[in-house]
């Protein structure tokens, strides 16, 4: 790809520190498809856990947490957020809303984008997530055993279905704070994996689903608030109401035929949706810092 002359070449794709914090790694897989995607552009790219590597344009995740830290970012850093904006979410902080409006913010969701904007934060540019083949690594398991899994953070709300699966005699799981190659080994035992919000009425969880359909796996998701994004998913993904989610997800497993083609066309999906065609026009509007 020819760069454009004022593009910035070199960039940290940066996974907020400190490393101790387990709960990062749930940034872990699109920064990585951040990070192969500005590669797959040409781009000098390195993912790294530091937020100080010199001569090179950070972009951030995780932004939500560095307030705990005390840690500062550089000045031309980008801000990719992956937190749901609303009203209730404990992130939604006057402290990170400053730090949104001292920087470039790339959001994944127009209806972030648009809350965001409520609340003064003109500069977000809206960066969907997309796909790099190298994300493709669940590992098919000898037999899908779990019938129903749920990996997230859980309250009643979400545990409710589970229970109710679980009171039928099925192998419904819940599980919190499991990552990596550990939690994709559950994904990959799993007849279905569901997706449930925290909260009423919250936008996709496209950040977790889109992982689960670039690898085949079946997903079960309560409908949600922006009904555009679902719509361009719902020939990969089964959603219901809340109401309904243990009789479809009970429909479902009587059906593993139906179950493939659903995976299969999630799969289909994300590879018509590659990271580079978000990545290249968002770079190329970054303002230019020069030293």
């Amino acid at each position: 790809m020819n760069l454009p002359a004022e593009s910035p070449a070199e960039f940290a794709v940066t996974i907020a520190p400190p490393t101790s914090y387990e709960h990062r790694e749930a940034f872990r897989e699109v920064a990585e498809t951040v990070h192969i995607a500005l590669l797959r552009l040409g781009f000098d790219s390195v993912l790294s856990d530091d937020l100080g590597l010199p001569g090179r344009r950070h972009i951030v995740f995780g932004s939500n947490t560095l307030s705990w830290w005390n840690l500062e970012v550089p000045a031309d850093a980008v801000l990719f957020n992956l937190e749901q904006i609303s009203a209730d979410s404990q992130w939604v902080t006057a402290e990170l809303l400053s730090l949104f409006r001292r920087h470039t913010v790339w959001d994944y969701s127009l209806r972030n984008i648009a809350a965001l904007r409520e609340l003064g934060v003109p500069d977000v540019q809206h960066v969907p997530i997309g796909y790099v083949p190298e994300l493709e690594r669940i590992p098919a398991a000898a037999e899908r055993d779990i019938d129903v899994l749920l990996i997230g953070s859980l309250n009643e709300r979400r545990m409710a279905p589970i229970e109710e699966l679980r009171r039928l005699g099925l192998d419904a799981q819940a599980h919190f704070g499991v990552y990596g190659p550990a939690r994709d080994a559950l994904y990959a035992r799993a007849k279905i994996v569901l997706n449930t919000h925290f909260y009423d009425a919250k936008i996709f969880e496209i950040v977790r689903v889109s992982y689960l359909l670039a690898n085949g796996v079946f997903v079960v998701s309560e409908h949600c608030a922006d009904t555009e994004e679902a719509d361009r998913y719902a020939g990969a993904v089964v959603f219901t109401d809340y109401t309904d989610i243990v009789p479809t997800c009970l429909d479902y497993l009587a059906d593993a035929e139906r179950r493939t083609a659903r995976a299969e066309a999630g799969r289909t999906l994300m590879r018509g949706r590659p990271a580079t065609d978000f990545l290249a026009p968002a770079v190329a509007g970054l303002p230019v810092v020069r030293s």
